[in-house]
């Protein structure tokens, strides 16, 4: 990953805190789940170490490139899930490509 991307990432990242933030006050109803953003990005683990966030290489075979991000996120349940996916549209919407890793306790 080049410095560009690199800081656009940063400045992804930080947007998508933001971004999923604005649900850390709603309903966490729901089953129990650990929900979590990811991103698909060319990366070596100790580029993504020196970010800002927490970013970790999803260990799982057919998950090339990917990575949890470890944004803060509140609750366990609704809210969570809803937290996570505005994560992910922000991720996307700056240019990345993001989904949610979507898994029930």
């Amino acid at each position: 990953m080049d410095a560009m991307t690199f800081d656009k990432l940063e400045r992804a990242l930080m947007n998508a805190d933001k971004a999923a933030r604005q649900f850390a006050d709603s309903e966490d109803r729901g089953t129990c789940n650990f929900d979590t953003p990811i991103i698909r990005i060319k990366a070596t683990e100790k580029q993504m170490a020196s970010l800002d966030y927490r970013v970790v290489k999803v260990g799982e075979k057919g998950w090339k490139d990917c990575w949890f991000v470890f944004i803060p996120l509140m609750g366990q349940g609704n809210r969570r899930t809803r937290m996570a996916e505005a994560a992910a549209r922000s991720l996307i919407a700056d240019g990345f490509e993001a989904g949610v890793y979507y898994q029930m306790d």
